[in-house]
């Protein structure tokens, strides 16, 4: 006679953030969503972790130069998801490794903005070479209409949480 066993419930719990779990899809769009956002996170950390880089510093530098090289310590910290504390101690660590400058915002001395330094915009061509890489990967198994749906897609329920704010 053959036992059968129960799924344990960290086995269910990954098929939910795998998006394999039976029932209604929708039930497991968010775990997806997030597991999705973790693995690539820790795929492109693996990657990065040769250049000495943890994976806030990284991450911060990717938000500075997609904000054109500088932001207001208080959007870094928002974009970083961390709270006032940790971004000053990010940006003293940062600073002193020269990576990053503060400087004076015009018209209010209470704020700093975080400036990319030429050595951080050099060590970005490095970083943007391994999160290109990544992204082909993952998407080598895409066609070019499923990529420009799950944008739309994900766009589309990105806005919709976004209006759900009071």
């Amino acid at each position: 006679m053959q036992t059968q066993t129960a799924p344990r419930a960290g086995d269910r719990a990954r098929a939910a953030a795998s998006g394999t779990a039976p029932g209604n899809r929708i039930d497991s769009l968010g775990l997806l969503i997030h597991a999705l956002s973790k693995a690539w996170r820790e795929e492109l950390d693996r990657r990065l972790r040769p250049l000495g880089l943890t994976r806030v510093q990284w991450q911060a530098l990717l938000w500075l130069s997609r904000a054109g090289g500088a932001l207001v310590q208080r959007e870094l910290s928002d974009f970083l998801d961390i709270g006032a504390p940790a971004t000053v101690g990010l940006v003293d660590r940062m600073e002193r490794d020269g990576l990053v400058a503060r400087s004076a915002v015009a018209g209010d001395r209470r704020r700093n903005a975080v400036v990319l330094t030429p050595k951080a915009r050099r060590l970005l061509r490095t970083i943007e070479a391994a999160a290109g890489q990544l992204r082909r990967e993952v998407s080598s198994g895409l066609t070019r209409a499923e990529i420009d749906a799950l944008c739309a897609l994900l766009g589309k329920a990105k806005a919709r949480i976004d209006a759900l704010k009071p």
